[in-house]
């Protein structure tokens, strides 16, 4: 027997574990109509849901974009304690042969790790960039094999980097899709949050070798602006990341081979405001009776506790949560033995005829099987505890 609350809903074919647009109609209506770029996507960026796409997972060159990588491995470097802001560079032959956007670094040039991430960060650096794969990895051909494995972790199937700068390089490619699962990774740390803001700055100021650094991001006005990344090469077009945060909800929209630079920050510009005014971030609350404790059969205890296996979030149309309905789907009982952690069902969440997500429902308690040499054990310890 299970426990259920029945509605018209119910007869609906379910997938757990499922996220399912509820725009899906209203954005297949806007990709008709596309954008001026090859690929774009938005994406929200701690569920993981798209909201919109158009050839998100072409394989294209992405420029500058690809130090997102970079600066994801440095993050996780400085995390693990083994990268600090205040360590000091070396500047080898090859970062300073780098061209395109650079600081000029000289061989042998020595600069902090944090002049040099912001260099990256703001000014899309080629020479720090390559100086700091150089510093993590040892050479830029072996921090590029770790640039490769971080993708591989991600999910990101369609990426393969040649290069740690995004310059233009045959076999170095990605996709919309797996720039925002790395651009939303990258958004889980906060050490480049000072430089992803700033304007304007200079290393080595007060020098006669000071050199400006200017953010490219053209959005940096917007409301709850984050970030992140632009990109420019021949191949590639005008590309760009952005992210931007309101309330709980983090959005990340991807172009990539926008026609003019403007165009791209007009495409990003236009998906947040999709994504900000049209949706919002909504977590579910479960009804407590129905999550009530589950008897067990022949167990030690003769009840577990039962819990949502995790919280799950999703976006819905704003104003709208009010409609959501649930759907249980829990055991009567259970049977003994019974660890923590063991199914005990599973809770459909709808919002008119979409599935948003199904979330199993486990036990949160033990309960061993009553068998003789338990019982016997239980009695011991009852006794000598008196």
């Amino acid at each position: 027997m299970l426990r259920k609350i029945t509605a018209a809903l119910a007869a609906i074919a379910l997938t757990a574990s499922t996220l399912v647009s509820v725009y899906a109609e209203t954005a297949e209506k806007e990709e008709q109509q596309g954008y001026d770029a090859r690929s774009v996507i938005l994406a929200e960026a701690k569920t993981g849901q798209v909201l919109y796409s158009q050839n998100a997972d072409e394989r294209l060159p992405i420029a500058s974009i690809t130090k997102i990588m970079t600066l994801l491995i440095a993050a996780e470097e400085m995390k693990a304690g083994r990268l600090h802001m205040e360590d000091v560079i070396t500047a080898s032959a090859h970062a300073f042969s780098m061209d395109g956007s650079v600081i000029w670094l000289n061989e042998g040039e020595k600069m902090s790790v944090y002049d040099i991430t912001r260099s990256i960060v703001i000014s899309s650096a080629n020479d720090a960039c390559v100086a700091l794969a150089e510093h993590i990895g040892g050479s830029e051909e072996e921090f590029v094999k770790q640039m490769n494995q971080h993708a591989a972790q991600l999910g990101m199937k369609n990426t393969h980097f040649v290069n740690c700068t995004g310059l233009d390089a045959e076999d170095h490619y990605s996709t919309a899709s797996d720039v925002a699962k790395m651009a939303a990774e990258l958004r889980r740390y906060d050490y480049f949050d000072e430089f992803l803001l700033t304007r304007l700055t200079y290393v080595r100021e007060g020098t006669d070798r000071a050199t400006q650094l200017l953010n490219t991001n053209k959005l940096l006005g917007y409301n709850g602006i984050t970030g992140l990344k632009t990109g420019t090469t021949d191949n590639a077009g005008y590309c760009f990341t952005a992210t931007a945060k309101r309330g709980e909800m983090e959005l990340v929209a991807v172009v990539l081979g926008a026609k003019t630079d403007e165009g791209r920050f007009d495409i990003a510009e236009a998906l947040l405001d999709y994504g900000f005014d049209g949706f919002e971030l909504f977590t579910p609350e479960y009804d407590g009776e129905q999550l009530s404790d589950i008897s067990v059969e022949n167990g030690v205890a003769r009840t577990v506790p039962i819990r949502p296996e995790k919280g799950q979030q999703c976006l819905i149309p704003k104003g709208k949560s009010g409609e959501v309905t649930y759907l249980y789907n829990i055991k009567e009982k259970m049977t003994a033995p019974v660890s923590e952690g063991d199914r005990a069902g599973k809770i459909i969440v709808l919002l008119g005829e979409d599935t948003l997500f199904v979330t199993e429902v486990c036990a949160a308690a033990p309960s061993p099987e009553q068998t003789f040499p338990v019982c016997i054990g239980m009695m011991l310890k009852g006794f000598f505890s008196f």
